[in-house]
């Protein structure tokens, strides 16, 4: 099965309607909204899509959120903590979910789970009572695996509902879903922020910025129906003169606006200690397409099968770079390295898929410029998001990375 982890739209609620698809990435800033679990799913609190804290579960005890939805819609959770999580039908008798945890949690404090909006290639079987409940509940407990590392301060996660999407058509050809890389050109100088939940906006083009080692560097695009996003970072950079005091590795990965990990390529360089040659580390996605989704091993590209499946969202596109010891076990400095960043956006923005509104009719989709609630597509203003994480081995290994990262900030 492969495995998605998304993270959602954040701040305001998005609406299961015509006016506001769930495809569209909520750029609305401010602190997840804070709700206490029950310990009985009678009295769950109701989730809309948004970001949210609670305080972590401890012992045993399961607790419940409910989450409403149409039929057909599908429901992702994204959760930053070490916890077991599934998605049930309201009565706890049947489980609806799949976990994309081939990353454990006991590792990386990450969870995601999702009920697909139909049978298909991300959640090949459903149950009749999980494809006709339209009330479902998420059910949290501290995480079973011994070696979990004891959850401390807020449980953060996100939550998206998507409506049913109508005539999804076909998935963007294996051909299209090659290696693409970013060039570098000359650019004005950029601060990236460090936080995955204010990540600094940019068009493409490229940007001398500063990168501090065992800190993230986050900037988002935009990137429309039909579009493809390379990503690339040069480090150290050229005409610098700069040699790292200890060996590093540099790593990129790109997010989906649901912040699923949809970068195919090396994504990785190690830059020795004491040199100052410029390494590139790039990465690149599929075609942005809703039918992504039903991309297979035989027909997925250089991309992956797991990153094209979750590459079916337009809207912010995310970067993350990161800046480790290439020896997990040295100290790093602090000393910040001159790199470049570049950002490519190929293809002509095309119309997004029609959704089905409440009253089972098609609905409109929104202009391709209409990609996302909030901000233009060159503003320097930060977002809240989160995170999913995807199938291959080196962005599993990036991916725990940003999230180990993440929690050692939130702690």
């Amino acid at each position: 099965m492969p495995f998605r982890v998304t993270a959602a739209a954040l701040g305001a609620a998005i609406l299961l309607s015509a006016t506001a698809p769930a495809y569209a990435a909520t750029d609305a800033a401010g602190a997840p909204s804070e709700v206490r679990f029950s310990t009985a799913r009678g009295d769950a609190p109701d989730l809309h899509p948004g970001v949210y804290q609670t305080t972590a579960p401890s012992g045993s005890t399961e607790r419940y959120a409910a989450i409403k939805r149409r039929k057909d819609a599908a429901v992702t959770v994204a959760i930053f903590g070490s916890v077991d999580a599934d998605i049930t039908t309201s009565d706890g008798n049947t489980t609806c979910s799949d976990s994309g945890v081939s990353l454990s949690n006991s590792d990386t404090g990450y969870t995601f789970v999702y009920v697909d909006g139909a049978e298909g290639k991300r959640q090949s079987y459903q149950s009749d009572d999980c494809k006709t409940a339209t009330d479902l509940i998420l059910q949290i407990k501290a995480s079973s695996s011994s070696s979990s590392a004891t959850a401390s301060g807020p449980l953060q996660f996100a939550v998206t509902v998507e409506p049913k999407i109508e005539n999804l058509g076909s998935p963007a050809p294996k051909s299209q879903q090659n290696e693409i890389k970013a060039p570098s050109k000359s650019g004005d100088a950029r601060t990236l922020s460090d936080q995955l939940f204010a990540a600094t906006s940019l068009p493409p083009g490229s940007y001398p910025v500063d990168l501090t080692p065992g800190k993230l560097a986050v900037a988002r695009i935009r990137v429309g129906w039909g579009q493809r996003l390379a990503a690339s970072v040069d480090a150290p950079r050229n005409g610098s003169n700069f040699a790292p005091d200890e060996s590093l590795e540099l790593t990129v990965a790109a997010f989906s606006p649901q912040w699923a990990p949809v970068g195919g390529g090396s994504g990785s360089q190690l830059l020795f200690k004491n040199e100052s040659t410029e390494q590139t580390a790039g990465t690149y996605t599929a075609p942005v397409n809703a039918a992504n989704r039903n991309v297979s091993y035989d027909t997925a590209g250089d991309v992956g099968t797991s990153e094209a499946q979750w590459t079916t969202v337009a809207g912010w596109y995310y970067v993350v770079v990161q800046l480790g010891a290439s020896d997990k076990g040295e100290k790093l400095t602090t000393k910040k390295l001159p790199a470049r960043l570049n950002l490519a956006v190929s293809g002509s923005p095309t119309a997004g898929p029609s959704y089905v509104a409440a009253d089972g009719q098609a609905a409109a989709a929104p202009p391709a410029t209409e990609l996302s609630q909030g901000g233009s597509s060159d503003s320097g203003s930060g977002s809240t998001t989160m995170l999913r994480v995807a199938g291959s081995a080196l962005v599993i290994a990036l991916a725990a990375g940003v999230i180990a990262l993440l929690l050692r900030r939130r702690a």
